[in-house]
């Protein structure tokens, strides 16, 4: 996967359910070309650096995203292949169990009506 591709995959991660209106004023970038970046167009690196600053500011704004960005580095650097890997299939299996969860029982409250 491209640099690019990551980016906007991040970026539509952090703002799901942002127009292309709204995307265009937070990035600074025309809607035509927002919907042609979201499509596929090959990415300026200006436009890159804008989506790059929205998803930094969006992390920004949790203080356990830092600490958990710093803690990281720090295991990279003094951690065994073998412990990183535990630890990456630790964090794989709770994003599953979060993903899985979501799908199947969102869709039990949503019917539910209070009244």
């Amino acid at each position: 996967m491209s640099l690019q591709n990551k980016t906007v995959q991040r970026y539509r991660l952090f703002f799901p359910k942002e127009t292309l209106r709204e995307s265009s004023g937070r990035t600074g970038i025309q809607i035509t070309r927002i919907f042609r970046l979201f499509n596929g167009k090959p990415m300026k690196v200006e436009e890159l650096e804008a989506f790059e600053k929205a998803i930094n500011e969006k992390m920004a704004e949790n203080p356990n995203f830092s600490r958990l960005n710093y803690v990281m580095e720090e295991a990279a650097a003094l951690l065994t292949n073998e412990e990183l890997g535990k630890i990456a299939d630790y964090m794989e299996r709770r994003v599953t169990n979060k993903k899985f969860a979501r799908t199947y029982i969102r869709p039990l409250f949503q019917d539910a009506s209070i009244a």
